[in-house]
Parts: C-alpha cells; structure tokens; sequence
C-alpha cells in the first residue's frame, strides 16, 4: 500500500464533504449517548424508589432495590446503543461510498441511510463482538476461578492465556477491518464479507496493513492529545477526527481492491505517469500495401542496370530476382517484404523485313571455235 496517497486520499474526501461528515458524526455520537442516559436514568429511579435518608443521613430501604431492573437497564443500554450508533455510523460510510462510487455529493441526511441495511450491519456487530469476547472470555473466568480458590498457580495460568489471547484478537481485527466497507459496497452477506474482508487484507499483506492502522493511530492519537489541552473546544473538536478514520478505511479499501484511480478521478488528482521511458513497439500492419525497394546488405556494390540490347540480337531473360532482406521495421514484426524486381523486361527487337529475290542472269554465249590451222 501506498501510505502517503492513503493520507492524501483520506484527507481529500474529508475536505471533500467536511460539512456532512461532522453533522453525521455529531448525530451518531450524540443520539446514542442521550438515549443511553435517558435508560440509565429511568432504570436507576426506578430500582431504588425504596431507598430513604433520615435526618441523621442514614440510608434505609437498602433490601428494597430492585437488582433485576438495574441490569435490564444495563442490558438496554448496550442494546440501544448499538441498534443506534452501528447504522448510522455506516450511514456515513455509504455517503463516502456514494462520493467515491458515484461522484455524489454527500448530503446531511446521508448518516441515517444506514438504517437500509440495519439486519446486516447489527449482525455483523454482534457476530465480531461475540467471537473476541468468546476468546478473551476463557482465560479470564480462569483468572477469576483462581482468585476464588485462592490458587495463585490457577490465576497466574490464566493470566498467561489471557495474554496468549490478544494475539487471535489482534489478527481477527485486522482481518476483518473491511467487513463493513464490503457489506456497503457490494451488499454480501455477514459472513460472506468477512471471508472477503479477510481475503482483501492478505492480498495486500496483514503486516502492511496492521503498519497503516498502526500509522493511523498514532497520528489521531497525537492530534487528539493536542487538542485536549483546549478546555471543553478540544473534546468537542476531537469528534471531527472520526470522520477522517472513516475516510481512512474507505481509502485503503479501494487500494486493497486496486481501485485507487477512482478516488484520483473524484478528487481531480493526476494520474501518475508510468515509470521509465515507454517501450518501442513496431507498427501492427504497413501503412501500405506497395512493396519495399530492396535494401542491399552492408557494404555490397551498388546493383548495376543489365546491358542494353542491340537491334537484332537476341535477347536473354533476366535471372529470376532474389528475395531481398526484410526491412528492420518488418524484422520488428517477424514478416519478410519480397523484394522488387529490378530486371526489366526488354521488348522483343522487330524482324528485318525480307528482300526481294533476284533474278538469274541469262548465261554468257561460247566463243565460237578457232578456224585457225584449217
């Protein structure tokens, strides 16, 4: 994971819908909260409406208290607190899925859309709660087992399995730090996303993910510590920080998914150059179908034009041309261009037209013969 564009990220869709982001965070920080007042109220007036202080400020009435009401109020309490804060907390996590997914502007109502998946994200809730609980929960009636039987051995056993058990803890709350993320943005099942969630964090690597939540806490750890040196505006000011963990969670998840150029897109980041200089690739095909004139090899003469032929002398065919060598280009591309023919063909020379025969000449006459000696 890319740790400074995780910060970037996170910070750009923070300012992105700061307004919507604190409001929602505000309302599912404060309804939970006076919910929970309000039954611890009305559970504790009720459970100890028998008590009575007398004038000597003794207390009387102690055996009246109703133990039973105390604990439904308790169990109320985290029942409604978690009915309450889990579906709107992920309302607003599906209004930065809306921003990222959608370009969607986040609305202020967008903290109760969490109420849509209200079975699933309970569920959820509950399901993670009970698995950490049922490992820590061993160990510590250990511990407790030991106490009672005043058996040092016993409890000092179970302190050192307890100790064992934040190791599970620990790897089941990385593993599953998508599982909400993936119910919101593709709508699986509870334990469908936490197999997806677990799946996400080792394919980008459990160590590099525990280092970037690592990372997180201790810069909100630090701005928290700086902002409760201002009385009263600094506690108020803290709860602006849980909108940019949420944020935070939303930009490693599309890391994990390898969809961060979708958050460069709605923020208007550029999009990274690839690294060193783009490799050569050859043309796919000739820009023309006219074949290439041959290239000699290096350092051959240059080719000479046949001899010209004489009227009346016959003429000899040119020897079949030769395939050239392929261009680089064409070696490029594993295809060889036929070289052109450089022979040319010379038209057959005309026949001389035939003479007209001539005549005989009549023979000479014998001289006549010698009278001589008659």
């Amino acid at each position: 994971m890319d740790i400074g564009k995780l910060f970037r990220d996170a910070w750009g869709l923070f300012v992105k819908d700061i307004g919507p982001l604190t409001v929602g965070m505000l309302i599912a920080s404060i309804v939970p909260a006076v919910a929970a007042v309000v039954i611890a109220a009305a559970g504790l007036a009720t459970s100890i409406s028998g008590l009575q202080v007398d004038a000597q400020g003794a207390v009387t009435g102690v055996e009246s208290v109703n133990v039973a009401l105390l604990v439904i109020a308790f169990v109320l309490i985290i029942v409604v607190t978690l009915f309450l804060s889990v579906p709107l907390y992920v309302g607003i996590l599906m209004g930065v899925f809306r921003r990222v997914r959608e370009g969607r502007e986040m609305a202020y109502g967008d903290a109760f859309s969490g109420f849509s998946v209200f079975g699933k994200v309970v569920w959820a809730a509950v399901l993670l709660g009970l698995i950490i609980t049922a490992i820590c929960v061993v160990p510590t009636a250990v511990i407790v087992g030991g106490a009672v039987a005043g058996s040092a051995v016993i409890a000092g056993l179970g302190a050192v399995v307890l100790l064992a058990a934040v190791v599970p803890c620990v790897y089941l709350g990385i593993a599953w730090v998508y599982v909400f993320p993936v119910i919101v943005d593709r709508g699986l099942g509870v334990t469908e996303a936490m197999g997806e969630s677990r799946r996400l964090v080792h394919g980008s690597g459990w160590w590099w993910t525990f280092l970037v939540l690592f990372l997180l806490q201790l810069v909100v750890g630090a701005v928290s510590f700086v902002l409760g040196l201002i009385p009263f505006i600094g506690a108020v000011a803290t709860i602006v920080l849980y909108p940019f963990v949420l944020t935070y969670v939303v930009a490693m998840y599309f890391q994990a998914r390898s969809e961060g150029q979708l958050i460069d897109a709605v923020l208007g980041w550029p999009r990274q150059a690839p690294a060193g200089p783009p490799a050569y690739s050859a043309p796919a095909a000739p820009y023309s179908t006219v074949p290439l004139p041959p290239v000699p090899p290096y350092g051959a003469p240059p080719a000479t034009p046949p001899p010209a032929v004489e009227q009346g002398e016959a003429y000899t065919p040119a020897p079949p041309p030769q395939t050239a060598p392929a261009h680089p280009a064409d070696e490029a591309q594993g295809t060889e261009q036929p070289a052109a023919q450089t022979a040319v063909t010379q038209p057959a020379a005309p026949e001389a037209p035939a003479q007209p025969a001539t005549p005989e000449a009549p023979p000479a006459p014998e001289p006549p013969a010698s009278t001589l000696g008659t």
